[in-house]
Protein backbone atom coordinates (compact mmCIF):
# COMPACT_ATOMS: atom_id res chain seq x y z
CA UNK A 1 0.00 0.00 0.00
CA UNK A 2 1.06 3.63 -0.40
CA UNK A 3 2.14 5.82 2.50
CA UNK A 4 3.73 9.24 2.99
CA UNK A 5 6.82 8.54 5.09
CA UNK A 6 8.74 11.32 6.87
CA UNK A 7 12.20 9.77 6.67
CA UNK A 8 14.08 12.64 8.31
CA UNK A 9 13.42 16.32 9.05
CA UNK A 10 12.09 17.95 5.88
CA UNK A 11 12.11 14.71 3.88
CA UNK A 12 8.75 13.13 3.11
CA UNK A 13 8.52 10.48 0.40
CA UNK A 14 5.68 8.39 -1.04
CA UNK A 15 6.55 4.73 -0.62
CA UNK A 16 5.01 1.31 -1.11
CA UNK A 17 4.95 -0.16 2.41
CA UNK A 18 3.63 -3.34 3.96
CA UNK A 19 0.04 -2.95 5.09
CA UNK A 20 -1.61 -4.53 8.12
CA UNK A 21 -3.13 -8.00 7.94
CA UNK A 22 -6.34 -8.97 9.74
CA UNK A 23 -7.00 -6.90 12.85
CA UNK A 24 -5.06 -8.19 15.83
CA UNK A 25 -6.71 -8.68 19.22
CA UNK A 26 -8.04 -5.37 20.53
CA UNK A 27 -7.35 -3.53 17.27
CA UNK A 28 -9.31 -2.22 14.29
CA UNK A 29 -8.23 -1.84 10.65
CA UNK A 30 -9.38 1.40 9.02
CA UNK A 31 -8.97 3.05 5.61
CA UNK A 32 -8.04 6.71 6.17
CA UNK A 33 -10.03 9.11 3.99
CA UNK A 34 -8.92 12.58 5.05
CA UNK A 35 -6.06 13.74 7.27
CA UNK A 36 -5.73 17.28 8.58
CA UNK A 37 -2.31 18.92 9.03
CA UNK A 38 -1.62 20.98 12.16
CA UNK A 39 1.17 22.75 14.00
CA UNK A 40 2.41 19.68 15.87
CA UNK A 41 2.85 18.02 12.46
CA UNK A 42 5.09 20.93 11.48
CA UNK A 43 7.31 20.33 14.51
CA UNK A 44 7.88 16.70 13.58
CA UNK A 45 8.25 17.36 9.86
CA UNK A 46 10.78 20.16 10.43
CA UNK A 47 12.76 18.37 13.15
CA UNK A 48 11.70 20.66 16.01
CA UNK A 49 11.04 17.62 18.19
CA UNK A 50 11.85 19.53 21.40
CA UNK A 51 8.32 20.93 21.13
CA UNK A 52 6.87 17.40 21.20
CA UNK A 53 6.29 15.18 24.19
CA UNK A 54 9.23 13.03 25.25
CA UNK A 55 12.69 12.38 23.83
CA UNK A 56 11.98 9.48 21.52
CA UNK A 57 12.86 8.08 18.11
CA UNK A 58 10.57 9.88 15.67
CA UNK A 59 11.99 8.87 12.26
CA UNK A 60 11.02 7.34 9.98
CA UNK A 61 7.36 8.09 10.70
CA UNK A 62 4.07 8.04 8.83
CA UNK A 63 2.44 11.20 10.14
CA UNK A 64 -1.21 12.15 10.48
CA UNK A 65 -3.17 12.30 13.75
CA UNK A 66 -6.28 14.19 12.58
CA UNK A 67 -7.91 11.25 10.84
CA UNK A 68 -11.23 10.47 9.21
CA UNK A 69 -11.44 6.82 8.22
CA UNK A 70 -13.76 3.99 7.23
CA UNK A 71 -13.70 0.79 9.27
CA UNK A 72 -12.46 -2.09 7.14
CA UNK A 73 -12.03 -4.78 9.78
CA UNK A 74 -13.58 -4.17 13.24
CA UNK A 75 -11.86 -7.27 14.63
CA UNK A 76 -12.97 -8.03 18.18
CA UNK A 77 -13.62 -4.33 18.99
CA UNK A 78 -16.99 -5.07 20.56
CA UNK A 79 -15.30 -7.16 23.26
CA UNK A 80 -12.11 -5.17 23.82
CA UNK A 81 -12.85 -1.63 24.85
CA UNK A 82 -14.06 0.13 21.72
CA UNK A 83 -15.42 3.62 22.37
CA UNK A 84 -18.76 2.49 20.91
CA UNK A 85 -20.17 -0.23 18.71
CA UNK A 86 -18.06 -0.29 15.56
CA UNK A 87 -19.11 -2.02 12.33
CA UNK A 88 -17.46 -2.52 8.97
CA UNK A 89 -18.14 0.49 6.75
CA UNK A 90 -18.62 2.98 9.60
CA UNK A 91 -16.97 6.37 9.32
CA UNK A 92 -14.88 7.06 12.42
CA UNK A 93 -12.65 9.70 13.95
CA UNK A 94 -9.45 8.62 15.69
CA UNK A 95 -8.66 9.81 19.23
CA UNK A 96 -4.92 9.44 18.73
CA UNK A 97 -3.74 9.10 22.33
CA UNK A 98 -2.44 5.92 23.95
CA UNK A 99 -1.51 6.44 27.63
CA UNK A 100 0.61 4.03 29.68
CA UNK A 101 -2.13 3.53 32.27
CA UNK A 102 0.17 3.25 35.29
CA UNK A 103 1.86 6.63 35.94
CA UNK A 104 0.64 9.36 38.29
CA UNK A 105 -1.36 11.28 35.63
CA UNK A 106 -2.99 8.04 34.48
CA UNK A 107 -3.81 7.01 38.06
CA UNK A 108 -5.48 10.40 38.58
CA UNK A 109 -7.42 10.17 35.30
CA UNK A 110 -5.25 12.77 33.53
CA UNK A 111 -4.46 10.35 30.71
CA UNK A 112 -3.87 13.14 28.21
CA UNK A 113 -0.67 14.22 29.98
CA UNK A 114 0.81 10.78 30.59
CA UNK A 115 4.59 11.37 30.21
CA UNK A 116 4.89 8.06 28.35
CA UNK A 117 1.88 8.45 26.09
CA UNK A 118 2.11 7.59 22.43
CA UNK A 119 0.27 9.59 19.79
CA UNK A 120 -0.85 8.05 16.53
CA UNK A 121 0.94 9.99 13.79
CA UNK A 122 3.67 11.27 16.14
CA UNK A 123 5.12 8.38 18.16
CA UNK A 124 3.29 5.71 16.14
CA UNK A 125 2.52 5.61 12.42
CA UNK A 126 -0.57 7.58 11.54
CA UNK A 127 -3.15 8.31 8.89
CA UNK A 128 -1.08 9.21 5.81
CA UNK A 129 -1.34 5.65 4.51
CA UNK A 130 -4.00 3.66 2.72
CA UNK A 131 -4.70 1.30 5.63
CA UNK A 132 -4.05 1.74 9.34
CA UNK A 133 -4.31 -0.49 12.40
CA UNK A 134 -5.26 1.26 15.65
CA UNK A 135 -6.48 0.14 19.09
CA UNK A 136 -10.25 -0.17 19.37
CA UNK A 137 -10.20 2.34 22.25
CA UNK A 138 -9.17 5.12 19.83
CA UNK A 139 -12.02 4.62 17.34
CA UNK A 140 -15.14 6.82 17.66
CA UNK A 141 -18.09 6.56 15.30
CA UNK A 142 -19.32 9.86 13.83
CA UNK A 143 -22.47 8.88 12.00
CA UNK A 144 -23.09 10.92 8.86
CA UNK A 145 -20.32 13.52 9.31
CA UNK A 146 -18.38 14.21 6.10
CA UNK A 147 -14.66 13.25 5.95
CA UNK A 148 -13.28 16.80 6.38
CA UNK A 149 -15.45 17.44 9.43
CA UNK A 150 -14.55 14.05 10.87
CA UNK A 151 -10.84 14.84 10.58
CA UNK A 152 -11.54 18.15 12.35
CA UNK A 153 -12.92 16.39 15.44
CA UNK A 154 -9.39 15.97 16.81
CA UNK A 155 -8.44 19.69 16.76
CA UNK A 156 -11.94 20.52 18.03
CA UNK A 157 -11.29 18.18 20.98
CA UNK A 158 -8.15 20.17 21.84
CA UNK A 159 -10.33 23.29 22.06
CA UNK A 160 -12.93 21.49 24.18
CA UNK A 161 -10.22 20.35 26.59
CA UNK A 162 -8.74 23.87 26.84
CA UNK A 163 -12.13 25.24 27.88
CA UNK A 164 -12.57 22.44 30.39
CA UNK A 165 -9.18 23.36 31.88
CA UNK A 166 -10.32 26.98 32.00
CA UNK A 167 -13.57 26.12 33.80
CA UNK A 168 -15.33 28.46 31.39
CA UNK A 169 -18.54 30.02 32.65
CA UNK A 170 -21.45 31.18 30.45
CA UNK A 171 -21.37 34.93 29.90
CA UNK A 172 -17.66 35.18 30.68
CA UNK A 173 -15.43 37.37 28.51
CA UNK A 174 -12.69 35.38 26.82
CA UNK A 175 -9.74 36.46 24.67
CA UNK A 176 -8.41 33.84 22.24
CA UNK A 177 -4.96 34.54 20.83
CA UNK A 178 -4.61 32.92 17.42
CA UNK A 179 -7.17 32.16 14.73
CA UNK A 180 -5.61 29.07 13.24
CA UNK A 181 -7.67 25.87 13.34
CA UNK A 182 -7.27 25.41 17.12
CA UNK A 183 -7.98 29.07 17.85
CA UNK A 184 -11.03 29.07 15.61
CA UNK A 185 -12.29 25.86 17.20
CA UNK A 186 -11.75 27.44 20.62
CA UNK A 187 -13.64 30.56 19.53
CA UNK A 188 -16.54 28.42 18.31
CA UNK A 189 -16.63 26.19 21.40
CA UNK A 190 -16.48 29.17 23.77
CA UNK A 191 -19.23 31.04 21.92
CA UNK A 192 -21.39 27.91 21.87
CA UNK A 193 -20.92 27.72 25.64
CA UNK A 194 -22.34 31.22 25.99
CA UNK A 195 -19.08 33.12 26.43
CA UNK A 196 -18.31 36.51 24.90
CA UNK A 197 -15.20 36.13 22.75
CA UNK A 198 -12.57 38.44 21.33
CA UNK A 199 -10.19 36.69 18.93
CA UNK A 200 -6.78 38.19 18.19
CA UNK A 201 -4.97 37.37 14.93
CA UNK A 202 -2.95 39.33 12.35
CA UNK A 203 -4.71 37.82 9.28
CA UNK A 204 -7.92 39.64 8.26
CA UNK A 205 -9.49 36.57 6.65
CA UNK A 206 -8.99 34.60 9.85
CA UNK A 207 -10.51 37.38 11.91
CA UNK A 208 -13.53 37.32 9.61
CA UNK A 209 -13.86 33.58 10.14
CA UNK A 210 -13.65 34.04 13.90
CA UNK A 211 -16.61 36.44 13.77
CA UNK A 212 -18.57 33.99 11.61
CA UNK A 213 -17.94 31.33 14.25
CA UNK A 214 -19.23 33.45 17.10
CA UNK A 215 -16.56 35.97 18.15
CA UNK A 216 -18.02 39.24 19.39
CA UNK A 217 -14.86 41.03 18.30
CA UNK A 218 -11.82 40.09 16.21
CA UNK A 219 -8.82 42.38 16.29
CA UNK A 220 -5.11 42.87 15.76
CA UNK A 221 -3.42 45.85 17.37
CA UNK A 222 -0.01 46.78 18.78
CA UNK A 223 0.25 45.63 22.42
CA UNK A 224 -0.49 49.06 23.93
CA UNK A 225 -3.55 49.56 21.72
CA UNK A 226 -4.78 46.02 22.36
CA UNK A 227 -4.51 46.59 26.10
CA UNK A 228 -6.63 49.73 25.85
CA UNK A 229 -9.15 47.97 23.62
CA UNK A 230 -9.53 45.03 26.02
CA UNK A 231 -9.77 47.32 29.03
CA UNK A 232 -12.60 49.17 27.32
CA UNK A 233 -14.31 45.88 26.41
CA UNK A 234 -14.16 44.66 30.01
CA UNK A 235 -15.07 47.94 31.75
CA UNK A 236 -11.50 48.57 32.81
CA UNK A 237 -10.85 45.22 34.50
CA UNK A 238 -9.09 43.22 31.79
CA UNK A 239 -10.34 39.86 30.51
CA UNK A 240 -10.85 37.17 33.17
CA UNK A 241 -9.79 34.41 30.76
CA UNK A 242 -7.15 34.37 28.02
CA UNK A 243 -6.47 31.29 25.89
CA UNK A 244 -3.20 31.23 23.95
CA UNK A 245 -3.35 28.98 20.86
CA UNK A 246 -0.78 30.56 18.55
CA UNK A 247 2.44 29.04 19.93
CA UNK A 248 4.14 32.43 19.65
CA UNK A 249 6.48 32.74 22.64
CA UNK A 250 5.92 36.49 23.05
CA UNK A 251 2.18 36.04 23.68
CA UNK A 252 2.41 34.40 27.12
CA UNK A 253 4.08 37.41 28.81
CA UNK A 254 1.51 39.63 27.09
CA UNK A 255 -1.36 37.44 28.30
CA UNK A 256 -0.06 37.49 31.89
CA UNK A 257 0.04 41.29 31.68
CA UNK A 258 -3.43 41.64 30.12
CA UNK A 259 -5.44 39.17 32.20
CA UNK A 260 -7.52 40.56 35.05
CA UNK A 261 -6.68 40.08 38.69
CA UNK A 262 -7.87 36.60 39.78
CA UNK A 263 -8.02 35.67 36.09
CA UNK A 264 -6.83 32.59 34.19
CA UNK A 265 -4.45 32.08 31.30
CA UNK A 266 -4.63 28.75 29.45
CA UNK A 267 -1.67 27.86 27.23
CA UNK A 268 -2.49 25.56 24.30
CA UNK A 269 0.03 26.59 21.63
CA UNK A 270 3.16 24.44 21.41
CA UNK A 271 6.65 25.89 21.21
CA UNK A 272 10.23 24.99 22.06
CA UNK A 273 11.06 28.68 22.53
CA UNK A 274 11.38 30.68 25.73
CA UNK A 275 10.15 34.10 26.85
CA UNK A 276 10.82 36.21 29.96
CA UNK A 277 8.02 36.57 32.50
CA UNK A 278 7.77 39.09 35.33
CA UNK A 279 7.27 36.93 38.46
CA UNK A 280 5.67 39.78 40.39
CA UNK A 281 2.54 39.56 38.24
CA UNK A 282 1.61 36.22 39.79
CA UNK A 283 1.31 37.25 43.46
CA UNK A 284 0.12 40.75 42.57
CA UNK A 285 -2.88 39.52 40.59
CA UNK A 286 -3.08 35.96 41.96
CA UNK A 287 -3.67 34.59 38.49
CA UNK A 288 -3.82 30.97 37.40
CA UNK A 289 -1.69 29.89 34.42
CA UNK A 290 -2.76 26.49 33.12
CA UNK A 291 -1.34 24.21 30.46
CA UNK A 292 -3.67 22.29 28.17
CA UNK A 293 -2.53 19.21 26.27
CA UNK A 294 -4.41 17.06 23.76
CA UNK A 295 -7.81 15.84 24.96
CA UNK A 296 -9.48 13.13 26.99
CA UNK A 297 -11.86 10.58 25.53
CA UNK A 298 -14.76 12.54 27.03
CA UNK A 299 -13.50 15.74 25.38
CA UNK A 300 -13.38 13.81 22.09
CA UNK A 301 -17.01 12.75 22.44
CA UNK A 302 -17.99 16.34 23.18
CA UNK A 303 -16.04 17.51 20.12
CA UNK A 304 -17.99 15.14 17.87
CA UNK A 305 -21.22 16.75 19.09
CA UNK A 306 -19.76 20.24 18.62
CA UNK A 307 -18.63 19.55 15.05
CA UNK A 308 -21.93 17.88 14.13
CA UNK A 309 -23.88 20.91 15.37
CA UNK A 310 -21.70 23.32 13.38
CA UNK A 311 -20.84 21.27 10.30
CA UNK A 312 -21.91 23.91 7.77
CA UNK A 313 -20.11 26.78 9.52
CA UNK A 314 -16.90 24.79 9.89
CA UNK A 315 -16.79 23.89 6.18
CA UNK A 316 -15.18 27.29 5.47
CA UNK A 317 -12.08 26.20 7.43
CA UNK A 318 -11.07 23.38 5.07
CA UNK A 319 -9.30 25.65 2.64
CA UNK A 320 -6.95 23.42 0.66
CA UNK A 321 -6.89 19.74 -0.31
CA UNK A 322 -3.96 17.66 -1.57
CA UNK A 323 -3.90 14.00 -2.66
CA UNK A 324 -1.73 11.51 -0.76
CA UNK A 325 0.78 11.53 -3.63
CA UNK A 326 1.43 15.22 -2.87
CA UNK A 327 1.49 15.01 0.92
CA UNK A 328 5.00 16.50 1.03
CA UNK A 329 3.80 19.47 -1.03
CA UNK A 330 0.89 19.88 1.40
CA UNK A 331 3.28 20.14 4.35
CA UNK A 332 5.59 22.59 2.61
CA UNK A 333 2.61 24.71 1.52
CA UNK A 334 1.09 24.71 5.00
CA UNK A 335 4.37 25.68 6.68
CA UNK A 336 4.61 28.80 4.51
CA UNK A 337 1.40 29.95 6.25
CA UNK A 338 -0.24 31.65 3.25
CA UNK A 339 -2.96 34.08 4.39
CA UNK A 340 -5.78 32.15 2.70
CA UNK A 341 -4.79 28.79 4.21
CA UNK A 342 -6.67 27.65 7.31
CA UNK A 343 -6.93 23.86 7.45
CA UNK A 344 -4.90 21.85 4.94
CA UNK A 345 -6.36 18.38 4.29
CA UNK A 346 -4.67 15.40 2.62
CA UNK A 347 -7.12 13.10 0.85
CA UNK A 348 -5.87 9.54 1.29
CA UNK A 349 -8.39 7.02 -0.07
Amino acid sequence: MLAAVTRSPGEMVIEDVSGPGPARAGNVIVRPEAVGICGSDFHLFSGDVAALSGARDFYPRIQGHEVSAIVEDPGDAAATGAAATINQGDRVAIWPLLPCGTCYPCRTQRLNVCPRFRLVGVHLDGGLQERLEVPASTVFGVGDLDPDSTAFVEPASVAVHALARANLRPGEQVVVFGAGPIGLATTLAAAQHGARVTTVDPVPARRDLAKRLGAEHATWDPPEDLEAELKDWTDGEGPPLIIETSGETRILPQAVHLVSAAGRVVVVGMSSGTAPLRPGAFPEKEIDVLGSSCATAEDFRTAITLVKANQKSLAALYSHHFPLARAGDAFEFAMKRPPDAIKIVVTVN
